[in-house]
């Protein structure tokens, strides 16, 4: 497997985040609009957005990407907005790899750790799975956040120098 990355954000990538982001069947659609907000903004801002992308291709075709920022009024901590892989392309270690690249270039840039929220509905055991398998922490747990039943989980990793 071939990958290369990008960072640079271009106008076409907003349905590109849409249709990554709807192959997993993970997400609501105001889940779906926010994400696709985000590329419009950092289109819009710039780097001023404080949002930060990277795309994973393959030849020619983007299957996954992040998108992460510093936290306001922290000097060193990042949090990781998204992460999704197209999902003809899962289970096959582009996450894993995409998650690393984001980690080296949050840690280039002067961060130390990187948050990560989820949700603890049973559809998204894979994914809390993923973030434990890359030496992530389940650090707090906050009740019925996003509906009854369903808890915020936050999860960190400290980022080595």
């Amino acid at each position: 497997m071939e990958l290369e990355f990008r960072s640079d954000v271009r106008p076409g990538d907003v349905s590109v985040v849409e249709e990554i982001i709807r192959s997993t069947g993970f997400f609501r659609e105001d889940e779906i609009i926010v994400a696709c907000e985000l590329v419009e903004e950092r289109l819009e801002k710039g780097k001023k957005s404080g949002y930060e992308f990277l795309f994973a291709e393959m030849g020619g075709q983007t299957v996954a990407f992040t998108c992460y920022g510093p936290i306001p009024c922290s000097l060193v901590s990042y949090d990781l907005y998204w992460i999704a892989t197209q999902q003809e392309f899962r289970n096959q270690g582009v996450g894993r790899i995409l998650l690393a690249k984001t980690e080296t270039d949050i840690r280039n840039s002067g961060g130390h750790s990187v948050y990560i929220e989820t949700s603890s509905k049973s559809e998204y055991e894979s994914t809390r799975s993923f973030y434990l398998r890359n030496n992530y922490l389940l650090k707090a747990e906050l009740d019925d956040y996003y509906e009854p039943g369903d808890n915020k989980l936050i999860f960190v990793k400290k980022l080595n120098s």
